[in-house]
């Protein structure tokens, strides 16, 4: 079949499709949805290209010095990026947007409101068929997201081995050049703040989230060279089996015959195992000063000094009004106000002697700020 897509983004379509279709069991519904969605990210392409040669400026629009959170799956990325979000002068694309980020040429406020109509119906129609996945990562159309659902669009995201069990293709991101879903990353961010810069008449500072740019940090600064990569740190005993929920929950959607909670647990470790190796890889060739590292612990138990000291790093105003703004939205927003997430590495078939062994060099790099 001939599809309407780059050369370069071949080969992840390839290895997406072919761990659908041999490992990820999709049900008749989940197959139907999954190409649906396979469509969808295929027509946004089409509508980027279709808005770069309408708005030529497009291409000109610089991503200047971008604040990247990242970490392990679980470690407070999300709390952090919703406060950064409340900080003037930065900006973190909500995901209405990220959603739909080729944004109609003659957008205006009535289709404003159908986007985000849109997309509450689609935030809606995932907490019916995964009740559960409320608890674990609650969102709003109007909370900034994360970069996946920009990398989605290339096929080129570890966030799919969230949706489906797809180890081949888990295997093909660990070892394929991303440097082109990056350059393509750029694309939509782009498209984003002309759009922006349209209605507001200012290109602002993007503060970007993913969990998973930690296993493409040195494709991420191939494409930003100026980013700084904000890296948070939690003890992995706690985040292995939080993940490994979040996963076993999601991959039941398309599913009606999901894989065994061990089989779950093995699937985590290896996804995560390939970030630890990437991570170590990046962190051992790239500049000292692209990386700040944060503790989780410190994060949830002092946000408002965490925002001072990130600003005074990253040179953007964290007193006043952002701590104000920051800490209602933490208490508005307060663990498990959507219902207790509750998983033990015990249900997914895992000790805590395996996560020793296999985070030994992990615990041993950042160990202080773990405790």
């Amino acid at each position: 079949m001939d599809i309407p897509l780059e050369d370069e983004f071949r080969p992840a379509f390839a290895a997406l499709t072919k761990a659908l279709r041999q490992e990820a069991r999709l049900s008749a519904a989940g197959r139907t949805r999954t190409i649906e969605r396979l469509i969808a990210q295929l027509g946004e392409r089409a509508a980027l290209a279709e808005l770069e040669r309408s708005e030529p400026a497009i291409a000109q629009l610089e991503v200047a010095r971008p604040i990247v959170i990242t970490g392990f799956p679980r470690t407070g990325t999300t709390l952090l990026h919703n406060l950064l979000a409340r900080v003037e002068g930065l900006w973190a694309p909500p995901l209405w947007q990220l959603v739909a980020p080729a944004a109609s040429a003659h957008d205006d406020d009535a289709w404003e409101r159908a986007q985000r109509s849109e997309t509450a119906t689609m935030l809606d129609e995932l907490y019916a068929a995964a009740p559960s996945f409320r608890s674990i990562h609650p969102m709003d159309p109007a909370w900034p997201d994360q970069c996946n659902w920009l990398l989605r669009k290339s096929f080129s995201t570890m966030a799919n081995a969230f949706t489906w069990f797809v180890p081949g293709y888990v295997q093909f991101l660990s070892t394929c050049d991303m440097r082109p879903a990056y350059a393509d990353h750029q694309r939509w961010l782009r498209a984003l703040l002309h759009r922006r810069q349209r209605r507001l008449g200012a290109v602002p500072r993007l503060a970007l989230k993913d969990p998973f740019h930690m296993w493409h940090a040195q494709a991420l600064l191939a494409v930003y060279p100026d980013a700084t990569i904000i890296q948070l740190h939690r003890e992995p005993a706690q985040v292995v089996p939080s993940f490994a929920s979040l996963c076993a929950t999601l991959q039941t959607v398309d599913t009606d015959s999901p894989r065994r909670p061990a089989e779950i647990g093995r699937f985590c470790l290896y996804i995560l195992g390939r970030g630890l190796e990437a991570l170590e890889r990046a962190r051992q060739q790239l500049p000292a000063d692209r990386f700040v590292d944060l503790s989780y612990r410190e994060l949830v138990a002092s946000p408002g000094a965490v925002l001072r000291k990130l600003g005074a790093r990253l040179d953007f105003n964290a007193e006043g009004v952002a701590v104000e703004e920051a800490g209602e939205w933490l208490e508005r927003n307060r663990q498990h106000k959507s219902g207790r997430h509750q998983y033990s590495l015990d249900d997914f078939g895992l000790t805590p002697e395996v996560i020793d062994e296999y985070f030994a060099t992990y615990r041993s790099r950042f160990g202080p700020l773990l405790a």
